[in-house]
């Protein structure tokens, strides 16, 4: 194992034949240095292998050009496409992204949080593992702060979200609309403020068509394939089972898909299954899958523009309001829901 090499500008600044002050502005890319001159100096940069400090660049200037972002659970679609969002507005403006994932736990979240503060991060993006918890985030006041997908309960935020409230009753009115009435929801942890809304919308829905909203039809899962597939094989012990599923995440959705194959229920002439969040699966799946595509890239891109603003606004000591930007997500009907059959 080489030992990492310890050049510094000086070592840089012998090398090519100048003064430590025409190195330091080469590396903070000040302008007043001639194209000829800074040949040179890049070039003994990349032969000595130099790469300043950036916690003690960003110490000098109040200003590291780096992004933390804070997610659920990395494996999830949502959060990958959320990322490309992210990534890319970022480097747009110059900014390098710190990616943890909590894994959904408020432990973990916490000390992703304390870690890129240390790093000196200018900002964070955060989606939260526990909407009422949350609050630890904000109480630090060492970055601004910028949640997505998932937010602090009751309290003024600056997040970029779905409108999920909207999004799933939209859903349930669909399924209404084919004829089903006996509808199970399959919902993430219920301490996510996106699974909060996200069953509001369906109880409001169900409620408007004077639909019981009955404890064995509104199942609680954490959001994992097995946990949709350990649901789907109660949800048909019953003596009355569901027309329709509608799942508030995509992996349950594969585990719904999964219990029915076992049990050999065919989709849609039995039960249709329509999910949260539009995986690239779900298109080419056997059946397709009915779902509620999320603007996911846009949620990060728009998140990054919302905390930039925030970034610059503690720069110049001024105070903006929090803000709440909804995004509007699309209804995708395919195969896996059909009209409910006539008994």
């Amino acid at each position: 194992m080489t030992k990492r090499n310890a050049y510094t500008m000086r070592d840089v600044a012998r090398l090519a034949g100048v003064s430590i002050s025409t190195v330091s502005a080469v590396v903070n890319n000040k302008g007043i240095v001639g194209p000829d001159l800074t040949a040179v100096v890049q070039k003994a940069i990349t032969a000595m292998n130099f790469s300043p400090h950036a916690g003690a660049r960003g110490l000098r200037i109040g200003k590291t050009n780096i992004l933390g972002l804070v997610v659920q659970d990395i494996t999830n679609p949502f959060f990958v496409e959320a990322l490309r969002g992210v990534e890319d507005e970022a480097i747009k403006h110059g900014y390098e992204v710190l990616v943890c994932n909590s894994n959904d736990q408020p432990d973990l979240e916490l000390r992703h949080l304390n870690a890129l503060y240390t790093q000196r991060v200018d900002g964070v993006l955060l989606a939260t593992c526990d909407s009422y918890a949350a609050r630890q985030a904000l109480v630090r006041d060492r970055a601004p702060i910028v949640f997505i997908d998932c937010v602090p309960m009751k309290a003024e935020v600056n997040c970029v979200v779905t409108d999920n409230y909207d999004s799933c009753y939209n859903a349930i009115r669909y399924l209404i609309g084919l004829g089903h009435e006996r509808i199970a929801v399959i919902s993430g942890r219920l301490v996510h403020s996106t699974s909060i809304a996200r069953v509001e919308g369906c109880r409001k829905a169900m409620q408007e068509v004077n639909l019981p909203v009955l404890e064995e039809s509104l199942r609680e899962g954490d959001s994992h394939i097995e946990s949709g597939y350990r649901i789907g094989l109660t949800l048909f012990q019953s003596p009355d089972p569901p027309t329709a599923i509608f799942t508030l995440n995509n992996r349950m959705a594969l585990g719904i898909l999964r219990a029915l194959r076992e049990l050999q229920i065919p989709c849609p002439e039995r039960v249709s299954v329509m999910s949260f969040d539009d995986a690239d699966w779900a298109e080419v799946f056997n059946p397709s899958l009915t779902t509620i595509k999320q603007p996911t890239y846009e949620i990060g891109k728009a998140a990054v523009e919302l905390l930039l603003q925030s970034i610059q606004s503690a720069s110049d000591e001024t105070t903006l309001e929090p803000r709440q930007i909804l995004l509007k997500s699309t209804l995708c009907a395919r195969d896996s829901t059909a009209p409910v059959a006539k008994s």
